[in-house]
């Protein structure tokens, strides 16, 4: 099975088999913008336009809870690789950090300066890389949030010179690929530093 959003604030599952539709619920009443799974896939969270998170349970889609999280949308979220926290970013330019038991905030740091538009986790290392319409990519250290790293055209001799849309960490870990409204697919090599 496979999960979809829609622009219409739903979310799709769908047969790997024949790609029908066996489960549709209504999330919200604007667009859902991410979808994260939680490592043990007890739950899935939504990352909504309306500013919102939703979180379903995984097994039978039921509600679990929706909490307020972005003015004025949620535009990146995934879980941390323990499944303990849930990472949040919004058109308000914040990475927010919430404990999965209750939902709570346990962090937020200013980490653009225009949407931030995805979050991942590097597969072996405690990295979290972070992309935003501020055509910059962040590199974060996962347990104080200091800032290690900037990947744009203004810190670099090379990167994005548009909106940077989505970032994608190797297997192993040696590169993060990130493509953009430049229409640009780029290739970051990554030391252990």
């Amino acid at each position: 099975e496979y999960l979809t959003a829609s622009e219409d604030g739903s979310i799709a599952v769908w047969s790997l088999e024949d790609h029908r539709q066996i489960f549709r619920v209504q999330v919200s009443n604007s667009t859902v913008r991410r979808i994260a799974i939680k490592p043990d896939q007890s739950e899935i969270a939504l990352a909504c336009k309306d500013n919102r998170i939703a979180i379903y349970n995984a097994s039978d889609f039921s509600l679990k809870a929706v909490f307020e999280a972005h003015a004025p949308a949620t535009t990146a979220i995934t879980y941390d690789p323990t499944g303990q926290y849930l990472l949040s970013g919004g058109r308000d330019a914040q990475l927010k950090v919430w404990d999965t038991l209750d939902h709570t905030l346990v962090r937020q740091v200013a980490a653009h300066m225009f949407s931030v538009y995805r979050i991942a986790y590097h597969p072996t290392l405690p990295l979290i890389a972070t992309c935003s319409q501020d055509k910059s990519i962040k590199i974060w250290d996962a347990q104080d949030f200091r800032l290690l790293k900037i990947l744009s055209l203004e810190k670099t001799s090379e990167g994005h010179k548009h909106s940077v849309n989505d970032i994608l960490w190797t297997n192993d870990g040696t590169a993060l690929l990130s493509n953009g409204d430049d229409r640009q697919v780029m290739v970051w090599e990554m030391d252990a530093s």
